[in-house]
């Protein structure tokens, strides 16, 4: 029940945060957009971390990162 509790929560949280990139509800946010919030929310990381990111995020190349790649880039960086 707790597991189910807490995956719940960090669903709608990835949600929310999703949402915050993609200010109008396209379902997607650019690599540029990305690139560009990921610069402002951690200044440590490097132009070519960012680039590397992105480019595992954008899984399927089409110059944008969807919610299931956004999803799949976020649990990710709880790993690092």
């Amino acid at each position: 029940m707790v597991v189910k509790m807490r995956r719940r929560d960090s669903e709608e949280m990835l949600k929310q945060a999703f949402s915050v990139f993609d200010s109008e509800g396209q379902g997607w946010v650019s690599t540029d957009e990305l690139r560009h919030v990921m610069k402002v929310l951690s200044e440590k990381m490097t132009d070519e971390e960012v680039e590397e990111m992105i480019r595992q995020a954008d899984q399927d190349g089409d110059g944008s990162v969807n919610y299931e790649e956004f999803c799949r880039l976020m649990a990710g960086s709880k790993d690092d």
